[in-house]
């Protein structure tokens, strides 16, 4: 909230991690401005969230691993 542009809010965005490390879960923002919840193996995006570690969502797309990163890190 404290830092500007952190997001582009026409792309897919990662808002938030927790969980324990064996049962991550992830909030991302959506191009559309909707919020989801998402864990390991959950459809996204036209992808596939494929892990979910501190600060990090990776999910593969069209062939690609895709990494979201927190903003400001």
């Amino acid at each position: 909230a404290t830092i500007d542009n952190a997001i582009d809010l026409g792309r897919l965005n990662l808002v938030g991690v927790y969980g324990v490390s064996g049962d991550r879960r992830a909030l991302l923002r959506l191009r559309n401005g909707r919020y989801v919840k998402v864990k390991v193996g959950d459809r996204v995006d036209g992808g596939t969230v494929a892990a979910i570690s501190d600060g990090t969502v990776t999910y593969r797309k069209g062939g690609r691993n895709v990494a979201l990163k927190m903003p400001g890190s």
